[in-house]
């Protein structure tokens, strides 16, 4: 089950006991992303070319505060297992986080401490860009003048091709399917279109110009990070909202071997050892982060 739990019924004061040790530890890292956040002002320049002030971060800063958290667990005794530090990529979502896992006979908490933000691409503020931009443009009507041109003698050539096989007055319905039937009269009209396209060579050395123009172009491209630094939980994280992502799931160990897990527990079955020891599991994390 996900922490915070519902605080009701005979267990009530467990639960409020187990859920404080939830909401310390949710502060404490709150507090430590926000400490170890650090954001720059910027200008960019937008694909029109127009200048504008952005504000970024620096995620490599998160990135050492977790592997700092990591060093911190592993160089104590301890019974918490850790993941290292991780990020994923998907389209324009970013992931930073670490995993964390207690067991404490028969009971096993799982805990996911993140932040999720966006990545915007932008320009440097360079002429250049400007000036590779309109070679781009310039380069690629270039090409589609010359292309409409080749269409335009390619559609004649064929016709005069056509007629002189005597197509000229049979419809396209048999034009069709003489072309299906026919490989020796499709054969000879792809021939001839090669032979066009051969006449214009400069398509082919435009279009690797064009090629190392973007290339040089995509050297100018610079990324940039946005977040709201929300509260989130599992939920907001998969519908892609920006902000500091913790989310704690409590569950009994049914079978040691298979690891079989469930969610359903007793609380009144947890002995006061037990829970103080998960308290001194909340304890141990919630004070590394907090001097962090």
């Amino acid at each position: 089950m996900r922490l915070p739990l519902k605080e009701k019924g005979k267990d009530k004061d467990i639960i409020i006991l187990i859920n404080n040790f939830y909401h310390d530890l949710k502060e404490a890292f709150e507090n430590a992303i926000k400490k170890n956040f650090v954001t720059f002002e910027t200008k960019v320049m937008l694909a029109d070319f127009s200048v504008i002030d952005i504000s970024s971060f620096d995620p490599n800063h998160i990135v050492k505060f977790f592997n700092s958290v990591e060093k911190s667990i592993t160089s104590r005794p301890t019974k918490w297992q850790i993941v290292s530090v991780q990020s994923t990529k998907s389209d324009d979502l970013r992931r930073i986080y670490i995993q964390l896992s207690l067991e404490i006979e028969n009971y096993y908490l799982y805990v996911y401490l993140g932040i999720q933000f966006h990545s915007l691409f932008y320009y440097q503020v360079d002429k250049e860009v400007i000036n590779l931009s309109k070679q781009i443009r310039e380069a690629e009507n270039l090409n589609s003048n010359t292309k409409n041109e080749i269409t335009t003698e390619g559609d004649r050539i064929i016709k005069e091709e056509l007629e002189k096989l005597g197509y000229k007055e049979v419809d396209n319905s048999q034009l069709f399917e003489d072309l299906f039937t026919k490989s020796e009269l499709s054969g000879r009209l792809i021939e001839k279109a090669s032979q066009l396209e051969e006449n214009y060579p400069s398509v082919e050395e435009n279009d690797i110009h064009i090629g190392k123009l973007k290339k040089k172009l995509e050297s100018f491209i610079i990324e940039a990070y946005q977040i709201n630094l929300a509260s989130l939980d599992q939920n907001k994280m998969l519908q892609g909202e920006e902000g500091m992502v913790i989310y704690i799931d409590f569950e009994m160990i049914k079978n040691k071997k298979t690891k079989e897990k469930t969610s359903v527990i007793n609380f009144e079955k947890i002995s006061k050892e037990t829970l103080n020891e998960i308290k001194r599991g909340f304890d141990e994390i919630t004070e590394i982060l907090a001097i962090h």
